[in-house]
């Protein structure tokens, strides 16, 4: 398993690959500049916290790994394309005590197939994944259809993608 830290200045993160696949880091530093923007205009890093550092944790795992978290955090026995792990505070008045926001594992070979279903790149699915789970790491969900509307449109603004 193999580490890389990508930084920018409100959001760090670091990169974990227990996969043989060779992933680029490349397109993830890329989403962290307009994540920041729209954190900040969607009002989840407020004023008074702006200046703090938040770090995320991104793991590309196999199909055993994620059956394993899926059971362990969610009590379901099967695969999933991510599991996204939230300990971003509900109401944030002042900094964290810890800078790391969240955890997400993106199971490679789920999302493999799922972008030849719907014929697109990995790369860009496991930029989707990426970004939909730093999403849920900041406290968005998507329970109520009006949430998951708006998640859906930052998941696209962030990406640079129209809806």
């Amino acid at each position: 398993m193999r580490l890389v830290k990508l930084t920018h200045p409100i959001l760090s993160l670091d990169v974990y690959n227990e996969t043989r696949m060779r992933i680029s880091k490349a397109p993830f530093l890329a989403l962290l500049k307009p994540a920041e923007a729209a954190l900040i205009r969607d009002k989840k890093i407020g004023r008074a916290v702006r200046s703090a550092h938040y770090s995320l944790e991104l793991a590309f795992v196999g199909r055993k790994r994620i059956t394993e978290l899926n059971r362990l955090h969610h009590k379901k026995n099967r695969q999933t394309d991510i599991i996204s792990l939230s300990y971003f505070p509900r109401r944030m008045t002042r900094r964290m005590d810890t800078p790391l926001v969240g955890e997400i594992f993106i199971c490679v070979p789920y999302a493999r197939a799922q972008a030849q279903r719907i014929g697109q790149p990995l790369i860009e699915e496991l930029r989707f994944l990426f970004t939909h789970g730093l999403l849920h790491s900041f406290g968005y969900d998507h329970k109520k259809p009006r949430d998951e509307r708006r998640m859906l449109a930052l998941t696209y603004k962030i990406l640079g993608r129209k809806n």
